[in-house]
């Protein structure tokens, strides 16, 4: 079977024109959406329950939790990745760029949970 992702990279909040690519299908392509800013609106929970596998979500960590401490971080990682990872079309991902005020020991600490979630 072959299977088809077509993700749009898109900033702000999009989620209004999620249901017109989800239902154009074929004819438009887009079934993936990245980064699903988390300032801008984008809850990729949210995301999930409404529109369902139909919808592939990358992204969606807050970037600003990473400036932040181990605790906001593992907070942000678990009450998200865990159940999307385990109901599949999720890929974790920081909702953009990682900003310069974050420390790199607490951006490491964020892909030692990612990697550890995801086993």
């Amino acid at each position: 079977m072959v299977f088809n992702v077509i993700t749009l990279d898109s900033d702000g909040n999009v989620w209004e024109l999620i249901p017109f690519w989800l239902e154009c299908g074929i004819k438009c392509g887009i079934n993936g959406i990245i980064p699903n800013e988390v300032a801008a609106g984008m809850d990729v929970v949210a995301m999930r329950k409404e529109f369902g596998k139909n919808l592939i979500i990358e992204g969606g960590i807050d970037k600003q939790v990473l400036s932040k401490g181990k605790k906001e971080i593992e907070e942000e990682v678990t009450k998200k990745v865990p159940n999307l990872l385990k109901e599949g079309g999720y890929f974790p991902g920081i909702d953009h760029s990682v900003p310069p005020d974050v420390p790199l020991e607490n951006y490491l600490y964020y892909l030692k949970l990612i990697r550890k979630t995801g086993n």
